[in-house]
């Protein structure tokens, strides 16, 4: 009988053991890493599409002003030569992508005022 409650205790201990509690805070970490950046991920693809739905909408370039074709021309510069090494996943490309799509939202009417 004392067996059992030993084996018990002891199986009690292990899982509040404090490399267990880490395992299972690690684990918990990991989901919200995942949830965050499906969340961020979400709202860039966002961005980019309402941009890109704005271009769809925009008059043709016979009648946009100079001042709208001189912002088209600097933000086609601006996509252009960004320089990103995706493939080392560090937050500086991110924090550059992220700030491409900012200045995109320009082209969105709405957000353009605001």
């Amino acid at each position: 009988m004392t067996t059992i409650k030993y084996k018990r205790a002891r199986a009690k201990s292990r899982e509040t053991s404090p490399a267990r509690l880490l395992e299972s805070e690690l684990e918990k970490l990991r989901r919200d890493l995942r949830a965050t950046v499906r969340a961020y991920a979400a709202r860039l693809e966002i961005g980019l599409a309402e941009s890109r739905a704005a271009l769809e909408s925009s008059k043709p370039a016979e009648e946009l002003s100079r001042e709208r074709l001189h912002q088209l021309r600097d933000l086609t510069i601006l996509v252009r030569k960004r320089k990103l090494k995706p493939e080392k996943g560090r937050r500086k490309d991110l924090r550059k992508i992220d700030s491409l799509i900012e200045d995109l939202q320009l082209l969105v009417p709405n957000k353009a005022q605001g």
